[in-house]
């Protein structure tokens, strides 16, 4: 059992949690999905941040909408570092989220944690992997740009104006290009220079593959057949042992801004469903090898074009270091 905590508030409970998630532009076809999995986790908040006229319509209780554009979210920052930023694009807000503890101060006051996180996920049972035992033991907690937690505190909300040889949130902030500083190319450089301790475990990831159309994890092992799915706000990969039906259950599966096709009517209220390279699927039992390799297909062509991708990148990125 875990040890309860006084939070804030002073009321003795498990640290609690707000998640902020900035969302500019058509919601995805997953969104329904995505809420579901929050609706599954009661004892966490979300804030979803949006330009959305309708975003607020059928969400689930823990779920507070807050209605803005990305141009004032931009003055809202500036207000905070003192300074012009630069913020061509929603994509380019991945740079500033370990300042969302400054700019959204008022929305996270009484909160012991505060995070951000993406929308191409579905969350499993939070609180099932993030316990109050690693809550207790770090003021940081996961390094990775679509799930990560910061204590509410002074100095965790200042982590981001820390100095190491190469990083500046001053030089992130302003540069058009996305510097990836709310992970490796910022936060994660200045806590290790800085030896401040961070909770790290991909193990508990269902991080998909980018390079790869067909559904497998970054972290091994991966499976000839194998299929994830959403149970009663848990999330599994399923597969195939030889022939022994197994299944491994994670924190959430990320999708990798894969843009995958609405799923079928009526299946948010579904008690589980399937996902995998084609989509989302109703899932009435445990899926044979075959069905698995229907629903989680490969396909050549798209691995080839992310590859391509992938080396065009970090032979842009070699050629701005030289430079």
């Amino acid at each position: 059992m875990e040890d309860g905590t006084r939070n804030v508030t002073g009321t003795t409970a498990r640290p609690s949690i707000v998640l902020i998630l900035p969302y500019f532009g058509r919601l995805p076809a997953s969104a329904e999905l995505f809420f579901r999995s929050c609706a599954a986790n009661p004892d966490v908040r979300w804030l979803l941040v949006t330009d959305q006229a309708d975003a607020g319509a059928a969400l689930p209780s823990n779920v507070a909408v807050q209605r803005t554009t990305l141009p004032a979210l931009k003055s809202r920052i500036e207000q905070v570092v003192g300074f012009e930023v630069t913020l061509p694009t929603a994509y380019k807000l991945c740079d500033f989220r370990p300042i969302y503890g400054l700019v959204f101060a008022e929305e996270i006051a009484g909160f012991d944690f505060w995070g951000h996180c993406d929308m191409d996920l579905m969350f499993g049972d939070i609180r099932r992997f993030l316990t109050s035992d690693v809550l207790h033991a770090y003021a940081k907690v996961l390094i990775h740009g679509h799930l990560s937690l910061y204590r509410n505190s002074e100095d965790a909300n200042h982590f981001f104006q820390l100095e190491a040889p190469g990083v500046s949130y001053r030089e992130a902030f302003t540069s058009p290009e996305s510097k990836a500083f709310d992970e490796f190319g910022g936060m994660n450089r200045l806590l290790k220079h800085h030896r401040i301790p961070a909770f790290r475990n991909d193990a508990l990831l269902a991080d998909i593959d980018p390079h790869t159309h067909r559904f497998t994890t970054l972290h091994p092992p991966n499976y000839a057949h194998q299929l994830f799915c959403w149970d009663r706000g848990r999330v599994f990969k399923e597969f195939w042992d030889g022939d022994r039906a197994e299944r491994q259950e994670y924190l959430y599966v990320h999708f990798q801004r894969r843009r995958l096709p609405a799923p079928p009517p009526g299946l948010a209220e579904a008690d589980a469903f399937s996902l995998g390279s084609l989509g989302f699927f109703p899932r009435p039992a445990f899926p044979s090898p075959e069905e698995m390799d229907r629903m989680n297909a490969p396909r050549l062509l798209f691995d080839v074009q992310r590859r391509v991708e992938s080396l065009v990148w970090h032979l842009k990125q070699t050629l701005a270091h030289r430079g």
